[in-house]
């Protein structure tokens, strides 16, 4: 038995085949250029996810801001030769070079990665005193009630440096000094006195 669509479907054919043209070069560049974009945003999303991965898994512990109240550290705690599993840079008394720029320091301690300290503080006028011995510059941020407030980066030396930041608590709220992690293995100890 014969298809009875058949007919009508050859004249359709015979009728659109000669307005049909087959895709030409500007057809085929699209696709191509379409393929080569799809490629290199996959590309970009998968470094982009490599580097984002590498950087999580750089950060610290994930400790964030220490409590107010926090006690001095001892520097005994300081004197092995290593710190997170790499030697140790500077001089071995350096702890204590910083410890003497800044009498009565409420935090030291050693650069290891990025250090953010955090305290609450009434309202009033305020001067930071950081003293830090070692190798590197030491990135200083200041935040009062998380804005940035000021930044700077002390030149440490072996012999010591020490610097001073004068600030205003328009209302009682947090301080959070940040050492920044360009300061890998210098020792630093700080002061905040009320004005």
């Amino acid at each position: 038995m014969p298809d009875p669509l058949a007919p009508l479907f050859e004249d359709l054919r015979s009728r659109a085949l000669p307005r049909v043209q087959p895709p030409g070069p500007a057809a085929v560049r699209r696709t191509v250029h379409r393929r080569a974009t799809v490629r290199a945003a996959a590309l970009a999303t998968v470094v982009m996810a490599a580097g984002g991965a590498f950087i999580v898994s750089q950060r610290g512990d994930g400790d964030g801001v220490a409590p107010a109240a926090v006690p001095s550290v001892s520097f005994s705690a300081f004197a092995e030769p290593y710190v997170s599993g790499v030697p140790w840079r500077g001089r071995e008394d350096k702890a204590d070079i910083a410890r003497g720029l800044v009498p009565g320091a409420e935090q030291e301690g050693v650069v290891d990665g990025s250090q953010d300290i955090g305290m609450d503080l009434d309202e009033g006028r305020y001067v930071l005193r950081v003293g830090c011995s070692g190798p590197a510059p030491l990135p200083v941020t200041i935040l009062l009630d998380d804005q940035i407030d000021q930044q700077d980066s002390i030149a440490c030396a072996d012999s010591g440096t020490a610097a001073e930041y004068e600030f205003t608590m328009a209302r009682a709220g947090s301080l959070r000094v940040i050492m920044g992690s360009g300061g890998q293995f210098d020792a630093y100890a700080f002061k905040v006195t009320k004005k």
